[in-house]
């Protein structure tokens, strides 16, 4: 009856809103094993930790890890995923993205409407963002607005991803499901708000107009994210604070998306407890979820993919162009932190493209260790 809740209804509307969460925590039960859990991986797993923790790039270590790798009878591509499980770890939300995967190849043909209409939105706004300089200049922008300073530094996956060309290995769309996430859920995201605002009776015409605006987020936030992995860090000396700044760009998002998801959806349901049907709503959230994820895997796999390196490399010529920042180590050692200039951003991605530094863990032995005697600037190994 219309105006009274029926509270069995919503009962069973929350277990199939549970329903991801009841697969996502096999699923990460069994990531674990897949990923491996024998004495070999775990001791190449803790190499591969000591670089990271040091703040040195991984691929710096190439040769060495290799030579580990081949001693500790591990394959090429059970090495890289451990490296790719380090480097890109896998939340508790991939894992409830993760059953669409299992249909993903029917779902594609179901999503490649959408992806045909947003294809020319995706170009109007990579031409917009990156060609015509919006983003490099709004972050200019934050930078006089907020009196901090774009710095580069080197994340320690730089690099990783260009490591091999064979993209049937996991460890190669694990670097790219690492960041389906963030758009998936504006999608969800964008349904709610359309459904909200509108209170159509014809849902379809609902999931169209929020496909639409999904497609204009996933590109602003894929573009910017794709864009974003140039590294450049916001040094905030007033706080004492060095923030990568498609972290602190997430920061921001993340919160809003999440407290509007939870509000919207307890708003809608409760209403269509009164007034409509809860677990019909409950069913098109999961439809508009799943179908999200296809769109959001293949805008990954297909536009990042296909457009990703060009976009990142712009981008990376107009903030040498338009800031100049430097490029610093940071570095850490037996307790010891170490934050030194190297060059300048633009040569130091040059250099790395030239010839790329080889390192050994005894170089990570050599840097200095932190004690009150020693007061000397530490030696940097790269150099």
């Amino acid at each position: 009856m219309e105006g009274v809740l029926s509270f069995a209804d919503i009962a069973w509307a929350l277990v199939l809103l549970l329903l991801p969460v009841l697969f996502a925590l096999p699923l990460r039960v069994g990531w674990r094993f897949i990923v491996g859990r024998t004495h070999e991986d775990n001791t190449y797993r803790n190499h591969v930790k000591r670089i990271i923790h040091a703040g040195m790039q991984v691929e710096h270590f190439r040769d060495e890890l290799d030579d580990m790798a081949r001693h500790l009878g591990l394959a090429n591509r059970k090495s890289r995923l451990i490296e790719a499980d380090l480097l890109y770890p896998l939340r508790m939300p991939h894992f409830l993205l993760a059953p669409a995967l299992l249909v993903l190849p029917l779902a594609f043909f179901l999503a490649l409407p959408v992806m045909i209409i947003g294809l020319p939105i995706l170009i109007i706004l990579e031409h917009i963002l990156i060609k015509r300089r919006v983003l490099i200049r709004t972050l200019k922008a934050l930078e006089d607005w907020f009196h901090m300073q774009i710095i580069h530094i080197p994340s320690p996956s730089r690099g990783h991803e260009t490591n091999t060309t064979n993209t049937a290995e996991v460890s190669q769309h694990l670097t790219r499901f690492h960041k389906v996430p963030r758009g998936v859920f504006l999608g969800l995201f964008a349904w709610l708000i359309v459904h909200w605002l509108l209170q159509l009776d014809d849902w379809w015409i609902e999931i169209v107009i929020s496909s639409l605006l999904y497609i204009v987020l996933l590109g602003t936030i894929g573009i910017i994210s794709t864009a974003l992995e140039s590294d450049l860090v916001l040094a905030d000396l007033g706080n004492a604070k060095l923030i990568p700044i498609e972290t602190w760009l997430e920061s921001m998002v993340k919160p809003l998306v999440g407290v509007g998801l939870i509000f919207l959806l307890t708003r809608d349901l409760l209403l269509e407890a009164r007034l409509g049907n809860p677990v019909l709503f409950a069913a098109t959230v999961l439809v508009v979820l799943y179908g999200a994820t296809v769109v959001g895997v293949s805008f990954q796999w297909g536009y990042a993919m296909l457009r990703g390196t060009n976009v990142r490399e712009r981008f990376e010529e107009q903030a040498i162009e338009l800031i100049d920042p430097q490029s610093y180590d940071l570095t850490r050692s037996k307790g010891r932190i170490a934050f030194n200039i190297r060059m300048s951003m633009g040569e130091r991605i040059e250099y790395n493209r030239r010839s790329p530094s080889n390192l050994s863990f005894a170089d990570l032995e050599k840097m200095p260790k932190a004690n009150k005697g020693n007061l000397e600037p530490p030696k940097n190994p790269l150099k």
